[in-house]
């Protein structure tokens, strides 16, 4: 399982994947700088599909660069996953599909709403005791 791509649950709407690690994980062979615009060019929408970001390293100066990183919705990491035809590509697909499957399950759902339910009553209750305070 340490050769499986790491999943974010960080955005609540939504799982995402690194585009460099799935990158890497593809092993393909062209530099991620050249590689990933050409895969947007497929249709794929910033914001839509995926995020910008910027990862930070320490280089051989002891200074520090940055790179450019792409959070990957699961539909699109499957998507670029068959446009590689490869068979770490069929791989990475049927991964990404229980995924998705997971977080589409019932109890996941149900997870999240219990999480947001969470969130608003605990937001509720500052609203309230503000409104006692402030009387």
């Amino acid at each position: 399982m340490n050769d499986l791509i790491k999943v974010n649950y960080d955005n609540a709407d939504r799982p995402t994947v690194s585009g460099r690690e799935l990158h890497e994980a593809l092993e393909v062979k062209t530099a991620y700088k050249d590689w990933f615009p050409r895969m947007c060019e497929y249709g794929f929408e910033e914001e839509k599909d995926y995020s910008v970001t910027l990862i930070f390293e320490h280089n051989s100066n002891g200074g520090k660069q940055n790179h450019k990183d792409h959070m990957l919705t699961i539909p699109m990491a499957k998507e670029l996953c068959m446009l590689q035809r490869t068979e770490k590509g069929s791989f990475f697909r049927k991964y990404f599909i229980k995924v998705e499957e997971a977080w589409n399950s019932p109890e996941m759902i149900m997870k999240r709403a219990l999480e947001i339910a969470n969130s608003r009553v605990k937001e509720l209750q500052i609203n309230v005791a503000n409104l006692t305070v402030d009387n």
